[in-house]
């Protein structure tokens, strides 16, 4: 009666193995020149290890037919029809994991990323697709086709055709009890698939659960191609000719006047050109937590303490409301979007600026710290795409770690930064630290209390942590070049839509250590987006690749303006006041000023035009 159970195990098995001996092998050693650096056994262990999540969510996939198919069988007794069923579906499957493999591994070659739904659009017109290849060339596909379509078919008929020779079929009649008893066992292995597909994490899985190197080859190489392709086709392209309010030009000219990506820094914050950098993003650190800011007395007294020794820009605009917005605002200088999350767009994030990259082409290693799990919202893939070379996340931390719902407490992670930066610092290499925290993230269970009120007091333990990693590193050799920059990744989320929308998205930005000139306030009104080409600037490096970041030190940042994007609208605010823009209704629905919302439309229309082309 359970046969149909042990034929999907045999199959969803059959389906992973497949992967691993075939489709892995064929895309490593067509594309293995499309690799930075020599392909190791132990880089070759890392890719299987890491991919096979993406294969397990694949074959789950598969396995779903043959499952159904079993069970209706089952409590309809017949075997040949379920040899018949079979039959069909693994020719259809067969056909398409034999064309899929084969396009994957062909067009890598060509277009460095992993087969996804703009695959479509060329086959719009066959001629098109066709017309720059030869016609060996397109004779040798099908013929690769042809031979994986086959090896796929030919081993799914032995693993169904073994198990339905060796296995107990069904009776020819059921027993009343047999019905809820089949229906019972084929939830229970739907409910299987669904937890392989899905994941048992937080969130659900989606394709960066699989990277894991600074190397796009190996990434590319562990990711199943039937899930990116899956996967893909939820994210349909948001960007092409949406939120077009002005010609080209007429656009082009205001963004120019707006953000200006050249000139000179009229004030010098650091001692050094090259300091070495601990970037801290905080999680939704309001400036209502921080006195220092503006906010309430005693909830970040050590941030409050060190304001006073520190750089503190009092004016800065959060980029966005969430944290994958937020990492892309502070690493690319580049503004969220009011329909999407580019980074979602896993295709298109080696082609956005990045922090990281900027600097270590410079000579800095990169160091990207989180005490959770970095495939949430694919923060993985884009810290790898931004430019840094390492990650630290929950996966690395031991079982002891102190942990919370979201991952490894705060303080455990900043004992590990400090590490990490006493350790470079002794090697002496320049080096950019990111740590990403997570305690002051709801549910605000922290192993600390100091403060009644829950959420206060998960900032407060962070603040805590931040000063106990502060007064660490200042009695060790670390300090006299260190760099350490504190800023939020977007503001503290109480409710989704805040009363006070100017007030939700005003964030802290302090620039404190050994590497700064002195204490400064300055006050200039600025957006999350301008910190990295207001660093680079006091760095010498050039920003111009930073098209949306401004430096805000520069004799050239003449129009002060901060920007927030939030879903379907944008908050502009300038020296003249604040305009709230509702892009469903078209209306301002706060501050209706003609000026201001014609400054946020062409923002809009250069973000989505540029989108489009990366």
């Amino acid at each position: 009666m359970f046969s149909f159970i042990v034929i999907s195990a045999a199959y969803w098995l059959y389906c992973i193995a497949w992967f691993a001996i075939v489709q892995k092998p064929l895309f490593a050693i067509y594309n293995r020149h499309s690799s930075t650096a020599p392909v190791t056994v132990a880089d070759t262990a890392a890719v299987y290890s890491h991919g096979l999540v993406s294969d397990i969510i694949v074959a789950s996939y598969l396995t779903a037919v043959p499952l159904i198919a079993g069970a209706v069988c089952t409590a309809i007794p017949g075997r040949g029809d379920l040899e018949v069923t079979l039959t069909v579906y693994n020719a259809i499957i067969a056909a398409a994991v034999g064309l899929l493999v084969t396009a994957d591994t062909a067009l890598y070659r060509f277009w460095k990323f992993k087969i996804d739904s703009s695959v479509f659009a060329y086959l719009r017109s066959i001629k098109g697709a066709t017309a720059s290849v030869s016609g060996l060339y397109i004779i040798s596909f099908i013929f690769v086709w042809g031979i994986l379509g086959g090896v796929f078919f030919a081993g799914a008929q032995l693993v169904c055709g073994l198990c339905m020779r060796h296995l107990s079929m069904p009776l020819t009649w059921m027993p009343w009890w047999g019905y809820p008893t089949v229906l019972i066992a084929m939830a229970v292995g739907a409910g299987l698939l669904f937890m392989a597909i899905r994941g048992l994490k937080i969130r659900p899985n989606n394709p960066s659960v699989v990277y894991f190197s600074s190397n796009a080859f190996f990434n590319h190489w562990a990711l199943n191609p039937g899930y990116n392709l899956v996967y893909s086709l939820s994210t349909k392209d948001e960007f092409k000719g949406r939120f077009q309010s002005f010609d080209t030009e007429e656009c082009s000219d205001m963004i120019k006047a707006m953000f200006p990506t050249g000139g000179t820094p009229q004030r010098k914050l650091l001692r050094t050109d090259r300091p070495d950098i601990m970037l801290i993003v905080w999680e939704s650190f309001g400036a209502e937590f921080s006195e220092a800011f503006g906010g309430r007395k005693d909830v970040t007294p050590c941030v409050d303490a060190l304001a006073g020794d520190s750089v503190t820009f009092t004016n800065c605009t959060a980029g966005s409301f969430r944290t994958d917005r937020g990492l892309v605002c502070l690493h690319s200088g580049y503004p969220a979007q009011p329909t999407t999350s580019i980074i979602r767009y896993t295709r298109k994030l080696p082609n956005l600026p990045g922090l990281a990259r900027t600097l270590k082409d410079h000579g800095y290693t990169t160091v990207a710290m989180h005490g959770g799990d970095l495939s949430i919202m694919h923060k993985n893939d884009y810290y790898l795409a931004c430019g840094h070379d390492r990650l630290i996340s929950q996966n690395d931390m031991p079982s002891s770690a102190p942990s919370c719902k979201w991952g490894v407490h705060d303080g455990y992670m900043m004992e590990r930064a400090a590490d990490e930066a006493i350790k470079l610092a002794a090697e002496h290499r320049p080096y950019l630290i990111t740590l990403q925290t997570l305690s002051s993230h709801e549910p605000f269970d922290v192993p600390y209390d100091r403060l009644t009120d829950r959420a206060d007091n998960s900032f407060a333990y962070t603040d805590h942590s931040l000063g106990q990693m502060i007064n660490r590193l200042k009695k060790s050799p670390a300090w006299d070049n260190l760099l350490v920059i504190v800023v939020a990744d977007h503001g503290f989320n109480a409710a989704m839509l805040p009363p006070d929308r100017k007030a939700y998205a005003h964030i802290p930005l302090m620039l404190t250590g050994g590497a700064i000139s002195g204490p400064a306030r300055i006050d200039t009104l600025m957006s999350q987006t301008d910190l990295a080409a207001t660093l680079l600037g006091q760095m010498g490096i050039d920003h111009r690749e930073f098209i949306f970041s401004r430096d805000v030190l520069a004799d050239t940042y003449t129009d002060p303006f901060a920007l927030h994007i939030f879903n379907n609208g944008f908050m502009i605010t300038d020296p003249r006041g604040t305009t709230i823009y509702d892009t469903m209704i078209e209306k301002a629905t706060e501050g209706d000023d003609e000026r201001r919302m014609r400054m946020g439309k062409a923002i809009l229309q250069k973000i989505y035009e540029d989108l489009d082309r990366r």
